[in-house]
């Protein structure tokens, strides 16, 4: 069952309850009042009665009278005072009863004992069921009525009524209580379902989101608990999509990768494959074999290299820099570092490679390994580029850092992809010089983790400027417009 109805039902149930309850006690308070009323009317009645009885007899003496007259005027004027409801004694037996009921003094007797009145009060019993009808009984155990004699006498009260009316009072609120529960709980099921609709649009939301549809939002039209809610269930989806998105362009880039890498490996392992091959079935000189080693060797290297890079630039697509370890570095140190990495490449090509910092003491938040790397793969481009006996210039400013060389340069219309992965400008000089394609685009991720961006600039025959420009995220990765570098 629905939240909403469940509240429902346990509400309505629960304005159910209170409407019988004080149907009930309405009810029972209207009975209680009415013979309560009855009562104290019937016994001002008795006592009214036998008082004017009483005084009537006195005035006309009847007490000098016989006896069997005394009677027939006590019995005449009580049935003109008490009418036909009432029965009569005279020392205990009964005189007159032109009711059609019959009462047991000895029991009255009783019931006025356990109700300790005092003698001269008068007894009301009931109500007692008779013939389908209700009836209060007003007993008085002594009076004399001003005749000197002994008599006592019981009254009956119709009090029928009172429970008909209270019956009646019953009806009605309950149909009053009926129509009114039936229009609140309407209201009340719409109110509830209007309330909590936002909550099944949540469901919803929640179910498109775990089959796959991250793109759905739920508007917010309240101020309220719920409106917080949903407004925290956008932003959880929003930010769940971008989170998918993001994951998917690493997939697609892995995927990427590994397909480009299979292509790449596919060179080097034939070239190994086949001087292997050459060098177990076919009797070569000593200087082929030494040569068809040495091959084996290099495309063996160049294996390896590109297995290193390929593991680093995946594991930054995955983990989008999250391992990085952000530290204040000063540039002047770091292109020491720098010097030290690289100097055997350089000594190889006898190239110069000249450093410069801008302002003493410059510095920058950095993870440093990765800034190396980065600074590595492009004075490794720069080498491959420049010609023995070259220089390579690495400067840094406020701006950013700055790699030059004077060396090949690359086609204006090549620069825009130099920086995708695997991505050679001349293939065979890059393999010949035991390049694979992954420097630049392992360059561009780590600038982005830096937040910063990755510009190049070149001319044939002239040479290359890479810019690392800090601040610069997302606008980088291509060919930056200046006159000159």
């Amino acid at each position: 069952m629905k939240l909403f109805r469940k509240i429902y039902l346990e509400v309505f149930l629960g304005m159910f309850a209170l409407a019988v309850s004080l149907l009930a006690f309405s009810a029972w308070e209207v009975k209680r009042q009415g013979l309560d009323e009855a009562r104290r009317y019937g016994v001002e009645r008795v006592e009214r009665n036998v008082r004017e009885i009483r005084e009537k007899n006195a005035e006309e003496k009847i007490t000098v009278l016989e006896s069997h007259v005394r009677d027939i005027i006590i019995s005449s004027e009580f049935q003109e005072h008490f009418g036909s409801m009432a029965v009569l004694w005279k020392n205990g037996e009964e005189v007159r009863n032109l009711s059609p009921y019959f009462l047991d003094r000895d029991l009255l007797d009783e019931m006025r004992k356990k109700s300790r009145l005092p003698e001269t009060e008068a007894f009301v019993g009931g109500p007692f069921a008779e013939g389908g009808r209700r009836l209060l009984v007003f007993y008085k155990k002594e009076s004399d009525f001003g005749a000197g004699d002994e008599y006592s006498f019981a009254v009956f009260q119709d009090v029928t009524e009172i429970y008909e009316r209270t019956k009646k009072l019953v009806l009605y609120g309950a149909g009053v209580s009926g129509g009114l529960l039936i229009s609140i709980g309407f209201l009340l099921y719409r109110l509830l379902y209007r309330l909590f609709l936002p909550l099944e649009k949540l469901k919803s939301g929640a179910a498109d989101i775990a089959e796959g549809k991250y793109g759905g939002r739920i508007p917010v039209w309240r101020k309220d608990e719920i409106g917080d809610v949903t407004s925290s269930f956008n932003c959880m989806a929003e930010k769940v999509e971008r989170h998918v998105e993001a994951l998917r362009e690493v997939n697609e880039k892995q995927k990427q990768l590994l397909g480009s890498l299979a292509h790449e490996m596919k060179t080097p392992l034939t070239a190994i494959i086949g001087n292997a091959d050459l060098l177990l079935t076919v009797q070569l000189k000593e200087e082929q074999e030494e040569k068809a080693l040495s091959y084996i060797l290099d495309e063996s290297r160049r294996l390896s290299r590109l297995s290193e890079k390929m593991l680093e630039l995946t594991g930054l697509y995955e983990n989008g820099g999250m391992g990085a370890v952000m530290k204040e570095m000063e540039l002047g140190v770091l292109f020491r570092r720098l010097e030290a990495s690289a100097a055997f490449r350089l000594k190889e090509k006898n190239i110069s490679l000249k450093t410069k910092v801008q302002t003493e003491g410059l510095s920058r938040v950095m993870d440093v390994d990765l800034m190396e790397s980065l600074l590595l793969n492009l004075v490794d481009n720069a080498c491959k580029a420049s010609g023995v006996g070259g220089n390579i210039l690495v400067s840094a400013d406020e701006q950013g850092v700055y790699v030059q060389d004077f060396g090949q340069g690359i086609p204006k219309e090549e620069i825009e992809r130099v920086t995708e992965a695997f991505y050679m400008v001349d293939k065979a000089r890059g393999r010949s010089a035991g390049g694979c394609g992954l420097g630049l685009a392992l360059c561009s991720q780590i600038a982005r983790i830096h937040g910063a961006g990755l510009f190049i600039e070149s001319r044939e025959k002239e040479g290359t400027k890479v810019s690392v420009l800090w601040g610069a995220e997302g606008k980088g990765d291509g060919q930056q417009e200046r006159e000159s570098f």
